[in-house]
């Protein structure tokens, strides 16, 4: 049984204001706790694989880096690519953007807003992994900024409150609100945009006011679509909401739309071009039939759901039918909450039912139409981020059905919400590490002459190595792709040149590149064995795990004389 509706408006305005003044103080308080635990937990993880290339790409030495060859080198020189090339003044810090440009059109499928804040970040601040998240940190307080005003639009402050705190609190949010990439300033840019609109077309702003909210709304699609592209999903949903309560000036809405054309033209003329030809796409591609697909599509759609709304980061470690379970139970959660909020808004304000439904639904509708009509499945890549863009007008329903609860059941409501977020964040820091690469660093310490041989050329493997390991440690690295790692180790051991008193010898669980199958796998690790315990001692073996696939290896410590 859904709790009985607010009695006495569809904006939410409570009957008992000492009641909701109690209410306001939870909200404030849980704004402050989710601003206080980002300042906690900023740099207690080490960098995933995906934020090491975004340094990368953010040192502009994109294009410097190649890949390991099958001899050992020196990992110290890769060092250099992590960090910022000299500059002798303002003329080289501009120069540098293009190179910058030109490694992402290399490879990278996103736009270059992101990785160019984060460069000049970089400069200000160093390439420590405090200050590294620190730019998506300050980001992500903008974007729960942005979720108050979208909510106050609707629901006046109090729902803004509400709105920003579940955004805050939010696993999903809170998880890429401290990652360097691009997922926090897409919501950022998600939220100002639908801030602007809703003001503008609830709140009918004066004319000077009406040109400044214009203004925010062209700087947002501007930097939503050059920062993550699939944001235009959203923005076409915003578009929406106008034709329903702001069609009479459709045309000024047409020329900030152009506007912000214009100021995205010079990328989409010179790198989306380029970037279309060399990323590969084929890997959101399916040869299955447009029937056999229609599962995985339901699939996608309920994990995006369970994940953003509820799992979180928790998604790379629970079992992908527990996740699918949740997100289950998510889809039946949200239909309820809209058949109880069309039973509580269809009457008296039927245009707020259609606005919210249309932020919550359509962006998702729409990617999952690309996913069935293209053959690709994006909607469930990389556990929810792909659809990072839907997660506002997700959480705008549960505010929406929230504010129009009576008083009474408004605060257990918001109350057990809030506590399940912030329960699931702190059980995640507190129960799930990632310092995988800190252990190989002391392991490596404790010889003057250390070989890392690893079953993996995968730049996100090698170059956490390279941000780990001090720069000067003497450590070689023999990567190779696995099944060539036995030769490679045969021909280096029996060379009398090459002498090394300790072999760390790391096993990706994921190599990324030409993994072999589970029985290629175990022979090649029997061959390594062999080929070490020949002429070193087994000193250790660890199982190194962080919060997902890519952060399992095993590492062994052979040393001479053990």
């Amino acid at each position: 049984m859904l709790p009985p509706p607010n009695a006495t408006s569809p904006m939410g305005t409570p009957p008992k204001p000492f009641a909701s003044m109690r209410l306001e103080w939870i909200l404030l308080a849980a704004v402050a706790i989710a601003g206080f635990i980002r300042m906690l937990y900023i740099g207690v993880r080490e960098l995933w694989y995906d934020e090491v290339l975004s340094l990368l790409l953010s040192t502009t030495l994109r294009t410097g880096y190649v890949d390991p060859p099958d001899t050992p080198i020196a990992l110290a020189s890769y060092g250099a690519l992590l960090q910022l090339p000299p500059f002798s003044g303002v003329t080289d810090f501009i120069a540098a953007i293009k190179p910058l440009l030109q490694g992402l059109v290399g490879r990278e499928p996103h736009p270059p807003l992101f990785f160019l804040s984060q460069y000049l970040w970089l400069l200000l601040t160093g390439n420590q992994e405090i200050s590294l998240r620190s730019l998506n940190l300050l980001l992500s307080l903008g974007a729960i900024l942005g979720a108050y005003g979208m909510g106050k639009a609707l629901f006046h402050h109090r729902g803004g409150l509400l709105l920003a705190a579940l955004l805050g609190l939010n696993p999903f949010f809170w998880f890429h609100s401290l990652n360097m990439r691009m997922y926090c300033p897409t919501v950022l840019w998600v939220t100002l945009g639908g801030w602007a609109v809703l003001q503008l077309c609830y709140q009918r702003p004066s004319r000077p006011m009406r040109l400044l909210w214009y203004l925010l709304l062209t700087l947002a699609i501007t930097g939503g679509i050059l920062t993550y592209y699939l944001s235009a999903l959203w923005f076409f949903a915003l578009g929406g909401v106008i034709l329903i309560k702001d069609r009479k000036h459709w045309w000024h809405y047409g020329l900030l739309a152009l506007g912000a054309a214009g100021l995205a033209a010079p990328w989409f003329y010179w790198g989306l071009p380029q970037q279309l030809r060399n990323v590969d796409l084929k890997r959101f591609a399916t040869d299955k039939s447009f029937l056999e697909t229609i599962p995985h599509h339901i699939q996608g759609v309920l994990e995006v759901l369970g994940i953003q709304l509820l799992v979180g980061d928790w998604a790379t470690s629970l079992p992908p039918g527990i996740v699918l379970a949740i997100g289950a139970l998510v889809f039946l959660g949200l239909a309820a909450i809209i058949w109880h909020l069309g039973c509580l808004l269809r009457q008296e304000s039927p245009a707020l039912l259609v606005t919210v439904l249309v932020l919550a639904c359509l962006p998702l509708l729409l990617m999952l139409a690309y996913d069935i009509f293209s053959g690709k499945s994006t909607l469930a890549w990389g556990f929810g981020r792909s659809a990072v863009f839907i997660l506002p007008g997700l959480l705008l329903l549960v505010t929406a059905w929230v504010m129009n609860l009576s008083i009474t059941w408004q605060k257990p409501m918001v109350l057990a919400i809030l506590l399940l977020y912030l329960g699931l964040n702190m059980a995640d820091m507190a129960g799930r590490n990632r310092q995988m690469f800190h252990q190989i660093a002391a392991a490596s310490a404790a010889s003057d002459s250390t070989l890392i041989a690893m079953n993996s050329k995968a730049w996100g493997h090698v170059l956490r190595l390279v941000y780990y390991l001090p720069q000067d440690t003497p450590v070689k690295l023999l990567a190779t792709n696995p099944t060539m790692l036995p030769k490679a180790l045969e021909t280096l051991l029996s060379d009398p040149s090459e002498s090394y008193d300790q072999v760390l010898w790391l096993e990706a669980e994921r190599p990324v590149w030409k993994a072999p199958t589970e029985s290629e796998a175990k022979t090649i690790r029997d061959d390594v064995e062999r080929l070490l315990t020949a002429q070193y001692g087994s000193v250790e073996q660890r199982q190194l795990v962080g919060t997902m696939d890519l952060d399992r290896f095993r590492l062994g410590i052979y040393q001479k004389g053990a």
